[in-house]
């Protein structure tokens, strides 16, 4: 309520009053140092860059601009387009607003379900390849059954597998329910397994509770989860529970979706002025959010889960906000056609990823082992939430203004400046209650809501690594010398002060 109501705030801004109001609000704030502001984003040229006929890059002919939320029924021909292929090829109806077409975005939503998966089962057989080395004599047991694993931090595991006594191994292997077997040699590669095994557990039912209790049922407070350090570095995904894994890899590919998206696309797009990486970009993004967000409802229908991004289901009412935005968004700047600057949008697009692949990555560093290296851990996190802080906050703010500017001059009419280039809006009276404006306002707000969790859970983890290099430099610290005994005292050396004066 309280993002809404600040959107609803800024958008005030933008409406125009009557006639006395509008005179006290422009005495307060004047609408051209805003669009003065935005020309510098590449959102519209201001009246003195129009002037000078720099146009940043928009299309501002009348033509351009009649394509812009036009709805038509046309007919997209696949496998064609060489006399070669024309037998082979085939049409289907399509429909297009503007530069957005509904079958290019369902085939992109098909193609993103399908490499998802393909580089879920990928990652899997190369991280099963690389970090699945079983050592059973870097694991320990622990020392009481059950194990205390109270909230927050998890302990590591207290009896080395090669010191423990058959004793030892014998009740451990009783309460895991495994028979115990012939060989020491046996009982000791057991045992070891089924630490690792029981180690994964108390951490997963951990997370999914913090999980279930922070995100569903809100409680404020709880201590956030953190795993003990890994038996055996080379052995951390061996040593992860079946479950967190696809958890891992989802944030992987997601991350390197977020690269292509957010850093390969822009670059080439500003290199070579090729229209079609715009294209590529907003139809690959939109793919794979939209398969998500279908995932995620087919996991609360039939329990089977296939999403992208593997969290907990509590999660889902976080991560839907910030799949919507994506998604509708990109298909308003589409629908919009030349009108929308592709500059602007890569802004937006841009800004988002970049901070995306350090918030994603995050999430896999503090499951690995380079958790058993606090302080750069530490550095890797402060990293991530100067990230979220620039591209999330600061950034965001006049993007999500430009954003709404834009919409509220599509509702409308656009800046004087723009009115002999043949620039017009959809004419609507009151732009603030129109379609395109309310719907923006609402992504706008559905964002807001998702980076300011962001915030708030990379600066939980920002001071859980704090903790960690605090405690590493305690143990570095050398132990604190004890005072030599004294001497004992000599016959002399016993006299009091009057008659050792009086011998002398």
């Amino acid at each position: 309520a309280a993002i809404a109501a600040a959107a609803a705030l800024l958008a005030s801004l933008f409406l125009a009053p009557p006639p006395s109001a509008f005179h006290v609000l422009s005495s307060v704030f004047d609408i051209r140092h805003l669009d003065d502001a935005l020309a510098a984003l590449y959102l519209w040229p201001n009246a003195e860059m129009a002037a000078e006929g720099n146009l940043v890059g928009w299309c501002l002919t009348s033509e351009c601009m009649d394509q812009a939320f036009v709805v038509r029924v046309t007919e997209l021909t696949l496998l064609g387009g060489s006399r070669s292929s024309e037998a082979l090829g085939f049409s289907v109806p399509d429909i297009t607003v503007g530069d957005y077409s509904l079958l290019t975005f369902v085939l992109s939503v098909l193609i993103s379900g399908v490499l998802v998966n393909l580089a879920m089962l990928l990652s899997d057989l190369i991280a099963r390849l690389l970090f699945t080395h079983f050592d059973a004599a870097k694991c320990s047991l622990p020392s009481v059954l059950p194990w205390p694993d109270p909230a927050g931090n998890s302990k590591p595991f207290d009896v080395p597998v090669p010191e423990a006594s058959e004793e030892q191994l014998a009740s451990f292997l009783a309460f895991r329910g495994v028979a115990l077997p012939a060989t020491d040699a046996a009982r000791r590669e057991a045992a070891a397994r089924e630490a690792i095994s029981y180690m994964a557990e108390l951490f997963d039912r951990k997370h999914d509770d913090w999980c279930y209790r922070h995100y569903a049922l809100r409680e404020k407070g709880l201590a956030f989860p953190y795993r003990a350090p890994f038996m055996d570095d080379w052995n951390f995904y061996g040593e992860t529970s079946a479950h967190l894994r696809p958890v891992g890899n989802g944030q992987i590919i997601f991350a390197l979706h977020h690269a292509v998206e957010g850093f390969m696309m822009p670059l080439l797009y500003f290199w070579t002025h090729n229209p079609s990486y715009f294209f590529f970009s907003m139809y690959a993004d939109m793919g794979v959010e939209a398969y998500d967000t279908l995932a995620m409802l087919y996991r609360r229908w039939t329990g089977r889960d296939h999403t992208l991004t593997r969290h907990h289901p509590a999660v889902d009412h976080i991560l839907t906000p910030h799949h919507l935005f994506g998604v509708f968004f990109e298909t308003l700047a589409l629908m919009g056609g030349p009108g929308i600057s592709k500059t602007f949008m890569f802004h937006v697009e841009a800004s988002a990823h970049a901070s995306g692949v350090f918030i994603l990555a995050a999430i896999v560093m503090h499951q690995t082992p380079a958790q058993s290296w606090p302080r750069f851990l530490y550095r890797f996190q402060k990293c991530v939430v100067a990230a979220i802080v620039a591209c999330r906050v600061i950034w965001w703010i006049p993007v999500a203004a430009g954003s709404l500017r834009l919409a509220y001059a599509y509702s409308g009419d656009f800046p004087a400046w723009l009115a002999p280039y043949g620039i017009r809006g959809l004419g609507h009276s009151f732009p603030l209650l129109s379609p395109v404006f309310l719907f923006s306002l609402l992504l706008i707000g559905f964002y807001t809501h998702f980076n300011a969790d962001q915030l708030q859970y990379n600066l939980k983890l920002l001071r859980k690594a704090a903790a960690r290099v605090r405690a590493a430099n305690d143990a570095e610290k050398p132990a604190p010398a004890k005072p030599p005994p004294a001497a004992l005292a000599g016959p002399a050396q016993r006299k009091s002060p009057r008659l050792a004066a009086a011998s002398a």
